[in-house]
């Protein structure tokens, strides 16, 4: 993908081509967003940039400097397929092909193997075609303290060829001696508009795709991630899961606890498994923590429908496709008991990062739903 390409994150491609234009490129970025906004996307493009061989100069020779890659020679043919010899991600799965890491599961945290192995040995190596490497480093919120000070030297005194990009959700995350270290970038939302318009130039029928949009919050590789489930080998329709999800929780009595949850957790599996045939890299577990966090999201979105809708137009729901679902529960739930519900799902969701049995989880969320006035969820269980 070229510069131009990349959607709704004007301020920051503008940065980079500039940076780029004026030869004033600093040695480390830290791109900071929402997962699913376009960094990686972003983080990409520029280093397709960075390496090109003939890059474009302000191709339109009107408005600010602009700079891009060319799309053709070998180096930006090397990054389309994937196989770049200076272009490295570093990603906490690395774990496996690291000296000790070998049959061992990916952590929930960045090993400081994987930042010693890939990142710190690797940054003394000279590049092979251009004249940088480049290194992306995903999910850097989850690089831990100690990993970080491993990296400060790098951070400090990087070799002349190399430029360094972070990638992180949660800037708060990141110890103040990598981030003062760091040029910073930010991340905003993609629009609705847009998210829609990509998902029905997929094929994806318009009011499923109003959904997604929605339920992914201006995150398009999240409306993505969940739209392509449909592409995997064993097909999974996400949308039918939410609709089936949505009723069985209108009509949910104590005597369907069980069953429910036992479904949930079924459907939670069928996600999971499909994200990990389209993406056998990514640990299992976390694409399983994922679609459990999803379907709890899912039921937080009704739940914030229900307070919204006195006072909203129904068409600017999210569970608009479903609005006499959500009607029906209007009158059942009112606005101070969806409120509660809603704080339970935010701490069932930590529940989910803690590695806590789906099980329980998904019982704990029926029961609340069902009895909330008496089994609340405790920041302390």
């Amino acid at each position: 993908m070229q510069m131009r390409n990349i959607h709704s994150q004007d301020k920051a491609v503008a940065a980079l081509q500039q940076a780029y234009a004026q030869g004033r490129i600093p040695h480390a970025y830290l791109f900071v967003g929402p997962d699913g906004v376009g960094k990686y996307t972003t983080a990409k493009a520029f280093a397709r940039l960075l390496l090109c061989r003939s890059p474009i100069q302000n191709p339109d020779r009107s408005g600010p400097v602009k700079a891009d890659s060319c799309g053709r020679c070998p180096s930006c043919q090397l990054m389309d397929a994937g196989n770049h010899p200076d272009f490295v991600l570093i990603y906490k799965e690395l774990l496996q092909y690291t000296e000790e890491g070998k049959d061992r599961d990916a952590p929930l945290e960045m090993p400081v193997d994987v930042i010693r192995e890939f990142f710190i040995d690797r940054a003394a190596r000279k590049p092979v075609m251009g004249p940088y490497t480049v290194f992306v480093i995903d999910e850097a919120e989850k690089v831990n303290d100690s990993s970080q000070n491993a990296m400060l030297k790098i951070l400090e005194e990087p070799p002349s060829f190399c430029i360094i990009i972070l990638l992180c959700s949660r800037l708060e995350e990141m110890l103040p001696t990598t981030r003062s270290r760091c040029r910073i970038l930010s991340f905003g939302p993609v629009s609705e508009t847009v998210i829609v318009g990509e998902l029905t130039r997929k094929g994806m029928d318009a009011s499923q795709a109003l959904f997604w949009a929605r339920f992914s919050e201006g995150r398009l590789g999240e409306a993505l991630h969940w739209a392509r489930l449909k592409e995997s080998d064993k097909p999974v329709d996400a949308y039918e899961i939410k609709k089936e999800l949505a009723e069985r929780l209108c009509r949910l009595e104590p005597a369907d606890l069980i069953d429910t949850a036992g479904w949930l957790i079924q459907s939670a599996k069928a996600v999971g498994d499909a994200w990990a045939r389209q993406k056998p890299n990514v640990s299992t577990k976390d694409l399983f923590r994922t679609a459990e966090k999803g379907l709890l999201r899912m039921v937080l979105t009704l739940l914030a429908d229900l307070m919204k809708i006195p006072y909203s137009e129904e068409s600017s729901l999210v569970y608009s496709d479903q609005i006499e679902l959500v009607r029906h529960l209007s009158k059942k739930i009112n606005a101070e008991e969806a409120a509660e519900k809603i704080i339970n799902i935010q701490k069932l969701l930590g529940w989910v990062d803690a590695n806590v049995n789906e099980k329980l989880i998904f019982e704990r969320l029926l029961l609340n739903w069902t009895f909330s006035d008496i089994l609340p969820v405790r920041s302390d269980d």
